[in-house]
């Protein structure tokens, strides 16, 4: 579009160009400015920490790391992760894409990952230690990183980690992950032996645990995306606007920005950050993630009626019992429903009890050690296990039960012995 008459074209050095005639065309960014948009990124660090309920200790474990493409994000610089336990020979290893899950290739496959860290640790159960990155991790928008956290310590205390208790929570995306609008950390894998990427638990079996989280802290920088008029579409819906403004005001000759031109428009947008305007990308930003919320509520009511159904209880009972069961063990007896198999609990005796899963990880001692173990042995891939585990799960519930309706019905006697005798 031709220059209004009267306002000078801009030179690459951001200077007016005094030999420019009045209405001649200019370029619609000079190459400096251009360049300058185009390079210049925000930088701002971040600390994202996990909750830490202390239910497991063992030799590592694998999770994954994404860096939200929601908003106008360039890419994040992992600097460190943060871990506690008896620690000792920590590595640190990252992969592209992923690590692909208990039943991936890449967690058994050492040659799929690249050792980021190693050192060794003195035991901290109280606080977490620091584990600084030589060179920083990056992750571009949108895409994921697969972390392995692993020791070669002899034993099980090495690095705590807790249990995935809301597998259903982000069903929609089957995935309960902690977000905070810049870095994701996703569900993870633990590890159950202290050689890096070993197939064997130390008491023979399979050495990895679904369904688990990493427990501690990622330090992170985000380098954002400063405005340029290619990832315009890329800014919150509020910077849009502003822009237009902007370039309208340039255009009407009775406004002061008609004097500056486009380049200087452009470069004083450039200079606004992202979220200056409003942080909403469109109108039905809300109503989109309602309807997410209400999705995943439906699934879980689902899951709810077909326990319900499964065992002939009432729906708030199958709550309390999705409450209470490990996330592996959802997982097997909701893929034992979709194939159309009935699971019959059946009397266990004490003599015939098989270990219910991991015990709960204590609090530390006067010496800041833990005084417990974490016993992953009892969580054995074993479909017997889990059925067993599901069914002292249901029996407890039922106990309960039926110890809330004897209460209910002695209430109910002492309230009709008080009748009668007032009568």
């Amino acid at each position: 579009t031709p220059r209004p008459p009267g306002r000078p074209r801009m030179t690459d050095a951001g200077m007016p160009d005094a030999g420019v005639t009045a209405g001649e065309a200019p370029l619609p960014v000079g190459t400096l400015v251009r360049g300058a948009l185009e390079k210049t990124l925000e930088y701002q660090s971040f600390t994202a920490e996990t909750e830490d309920n202390e239910d497991h200790t063992f030799c590592g474990i694998f999770f994954d790391l994404r860096a939200n493409g929601k908003y106008p994000l360039s890419y994040l610089e992992i600097g460190s992760l943060w871990v506690r336990g008896q620690l000792g020979p920590i590595t640190v290893w990252t992969k592209e894409g992923g690590h692909g899950g208990r039943h991936g290739t890449a967690v058994a496959d050492q040659a799929q990952w690249e050792k980021v860290y190693e050192k060794t640790h003195d035991p901290s159960f109280a606080t977490l230690v620091e584990l600084k990155l030589l060179d920083p991790i990056k992750i571009m928008s949108g895409e994921t990183l697969g972390v392995y956290v692993h020791s070669t310590l002899p034993g099980d205390q090495s690095i705590v980690y807790d249990n995935q208790r809301q597998y259903y929570a982000d069903a929609v995306n089957h995935e309960a992950c902690r977000d905070d609008g810049k870095l994701v950390i996703l569900p993870g894998t633990a590890h159950l032996s202290n050689e890096p990427f070993g197939k064997r638990a130390p008491w023979g079996g399979d050495a990895l645990r679904q369904g688990r989280l990493f427990v501690g802290r990622v330090d992170y920088g985000a380098r954002w995306m400063l405005w340029n008029p290619d990832t315009h579409d890329r800014f919150p819906m509020g910077f849009r606007a502003a822009v237009e403004a902007m370039m309208m005001g340039g255009k009407r000759n009775d406004c002061l920005l008609y004097h500056l031109g486009d380049e200087i428009i452009f470069y004083v947008m450039n200079r606004c950050s992202w979220d200056w305007f409003g942080t909403r990308m469109s109108p039905n930003e809300d109503q989109v993630e309602e309807t997410k919320r209400n999705e995943r509520k439906e699934l879980q009511r689902r899951k709810e009626r077909e326990i319900a159904e499964m065992f002939g209880v009432p729906v708030d009972q199958a709550a309390q019992l999705l409450q209470q069961m490990d996330p592996y063990m959802l997982q097997h007896i909701h893929q034992q429903l979709a194939a159309g198999n009935q699971i019959v609990l059946h009397e266990s005796s004490d003599d015939d009890e098989s270990e219910s899963g991991d015990e709960s990880f204590d609090e530390a001692d006067e010496d800041g050690e833990s005084g417990s173990e974490s016993n992953e042995e009892g969580d054995d891939s074993d479909e017997e296990d889990a059925i067993d585990a599901f069914a002292d799960a249901a029996d407890e519930v039922f106990e309960n039960a039926e110890g809330d309706d004897m209460e209910a019905d002695e209430e109910d006697m002492e309230a009709d012995e008080e009748d009668e005798a007032e009568a």
